[in-house]
């Protein structure tokens, strides 16, 4: 139901990084990078998640992943994820 073609849902991958960065599970978040360095639309959400958490490390992630695809992303996301961050 969740595979298409033998690839997890957007939505199921999303959802996954949510409970990663909930429970600051170190382990998978590079599974969080990549989502964010990747499906930059849906990650909007997930960078005030990481940031509202005040973890110095989930921060740096987002800090880290935001200058990374600062040119890519869609100018106005780029403005709300700058705000959150900065």
């Amino acid at each position: 139901m969740w595979n298409v073609d033998g690839v997890v849902s957007l939505a199921v991958r999303h959802r996954w990084c949510e409970l990663v960065v909930k429970h600051a599970y170190a382990g998978a978040y590079g599974d969080v990078e990549r989502f964010l360095l990747h499906d930059q639309a849906m990650g909007v959400y997930l960078y005030g998640e990481l940031m509202v958490r005040e973890d110095p490390e989930q921060q740096a992630l987002a800090r880290r992943c935001l200058s990374l695809v600062q040119e890519e992303i869609d100018q106005s996301a780029r403005r709300v994820v700058e705000e959150m961050i900065l």
